[in-house]
């Protein structure tokens, strides 16, 4: 892990990518499976994934900034 970045960012991206994937491979079944409803409801999924992995980059992004050197 490179020098400055927080170990919550670590366990933040892991936990994010793991669930953006899991919800996409299931929207991605149900869809073949022809249930559009609850694929839509597992795409939909993805989004406060990405949104968790966006706020934990700016903020650890943030204090790097307002840390003193």
């Amino acid at each position: 892990m490179p020098d400055g970045i927080p170990p919550y960012v670590l366990v933040a991206r892991i936990g994010s990518i793991l669930g953006m994937s899991f919800a996409l491979a299931i929207g991605l079944l149900m869809l073949i499976g022809g249930w559009f409803v609850w694929s839509a409801v597992a795409f939909a999924a993805f989004v406060p994934s990405f949104g968790l992995m966006a706020y934990v980059e700016r903020r650890a992004a943030a204090a790097r900034r307002s840390a003193p050197r």
